[in-house]
């Protein structure tokens, strides 16, 4: 139970990491809460795009994020392997998220422009190895908004 609730409180009060040391105010940094329930509905909607199990695809986004002790927490349930179309769409639904989090710094006057470019190709490239006309189109779209 100790794990748990580490787990728990890690994912409410732990802060995106990937925005440390990029000049922007602690108290503005992105909770990662925030970020994985952006990758959440993100991957939903892919998920939508593909047909595939939204659930698969969350689990896969949860995992990436909350690492080993989410996996240990839930053993075998809706396990993901890494090539898996659901990994790829968990990978990419994080890639989008860190774009769009990356634009509303940069609309707060925040240098991040090298994590914005980073992000959208990892974006574009992952969507690329999905290889489905409606991820594409749906990563244009987010993109482009």
């Amino acid at each position: 139970m100790e794990e748990f609730t580490k787990l728990l409180e890690a994912s409410k009060f732990k802060v995106n990491e990937l925005w440390l040391n990029t000049g922007i105010p602690l108290s503005l940094l992105e909770p990662l809460s925030a970020h994985l329930t952006e990758e959440i509905l993100i991957a939903v909607k892919l998920a939508a795009c593909c047909g595939c199990d939204a659930a698969r695809v969350v689990y896969a986004a949860v995992a990436r994020e909350l690492g080993k002790a989410f996996q240990e927490l839930v053993s075998s349930a809706g396990e993901s392997e890494e090539d898996s179309l659901e990994a790829r769409l968990a990978e990419l639904a994080h890639e989008l998220a860190v774009v769009l989090q990356a634009r509303r710094y940069a609309r707060m006057g925040f240098g991040v422009e090298q994590v914005l470019r980073e992000h959208a190709a990892r974006a574009l490239a992952e969507a690329a190895k999905v290889g489905k006309a409606d991820v594409l189109q749906a990563v244009h779209e987010i993109l482009t908004v």
